[in-house]
């Protein structure tokens, strides 16, 4: 009886391996596929409100005042000294700057991406 077991589950082995040993190879086949198109809407255009710089001094301070007073405006001093000013106009530069770096990065993806669709 033990050996009719073992026979019985060398049979049952051997006809699992064998039905593996029939599956067919899957053959992989890579295909290249296009870069999707670099679409990037176009940024909005700055368009800037005035302001009006009034420069106050000891010699003017009393004249500039009575004007806005008689034009019915609200006075209101933000100061800076020289050194702010200067300050701020290096930082409005330095934004200019970045801004204009960014446009090249930009500009330099969209050249990469047209090249390969042409």
């Amino acid at each position: 009886m033990q050996n009719l077991k073992i026979a019985l589950i060398a049979v049952t082995t051997s006809l699992f391996l064998s039905a593996c040993s029939s599956v067919p190879l899957v053959e992989t086949v890579v295909v290249e596929a296009p870069r999707p198109e670099l679409i990037i809407p176009d940024a909005d255009q700055l368009s800037l409100r005035s302001a009006e710089y009034i420069i106050i001094t000891e010699d003017n301070v009393q004249e500039v005042f009575a004007e806005l007073e008689a034009s019915g405006t609200r006075i209101v001093i933000f100061g800076l000294t020289a050194d702010g000013y200067e300050a701020m106009s290096l930082n409005v530069a330095d934004i200019i700057k970045l801004i204009e770096q960014q446009k090249s990065i930009i500009a330099a993806y969209e050249q990469y991406y047209e090249a390969e669709t042409q």
